[in-house]
């Protein structure tokens, strides 16, 4: 489990900068008359009581600090500017994988949204020439599009034809 700079130091968590000080240097005093020079957890207490008694003496860093400890104590963790290079690499790796899935989720309600409008233009377009008692015109849409081929050009074969021009084109068969 962690231990705070605070249980590390022996102080409570509203002590002053004189307790802070005190425990600091008893601290101190108790890893030197412990002999263990060279040993490297003894080596790491002291770096951590070093770095804890920079922070508790700092005013604004020990703001920050306690805000973190409550935030922890909460049970959340508030990561927007890491301090530790891992730890800003891993939220650098999350936002990158993020950008890449809202672009993705972008292109797929932006190909269906064009897809509907285009659908509703059409039926716009043919409910006016039917209020106008027009016949329908051959509407074209966007060809270059796989999911909404174009209608056929009237100057080709297979462009509709009017009644007319079915009729004429039945005797023919039946002519043969």
């Amino acid at each position: 489990m962690k231990r705070s700079f605070y249980e590390m130091l022996g102080v409570a968590r509203d002590a002053d900068q004189a307790q802070i000080d005190a425990a600091y240097a008893l601290a101190m005093e108790r890893l030197n008359a412990e002999d263990v020079r060279g040993i490297a957890a003894a080596v790491n207490e002291a770096q951590l009581i070093r770095d804890g008694y920079q922070i508790l003496s700092d005013p604004a860093e020990r703001a920050r600090y306690d805000a973190k400890l409550a935030a922890s104590d909460a049970g959340f963790k508030i990561t927007l500017f890491p301090e530790d290079s891992v730890s800003r690499r891993k939220l650098g790796i999350q936002t990158v994988i993020f950008a890449v899935l809202s672009a993705i989720f972008g292109a797929v309600v932006y190909a269906k949204l064009t897809q509907k409008t285009d659908e509703v233009l059409v039926e716009h377009k043919q409910a006016v020439a039917t209020q106008k008692g027009e016949p329908s015109p051959p509407i074209t849409t966007n060809a270059t599009r796989r999911d909404t081929p174009a209608a056929p050009r009237p100057d080709t074969e297979d462009a509709p034809r009017s009644d007319t021009e079915d009729a004429k084109a039945g005797e023919e068969e039946r002519k043969r």
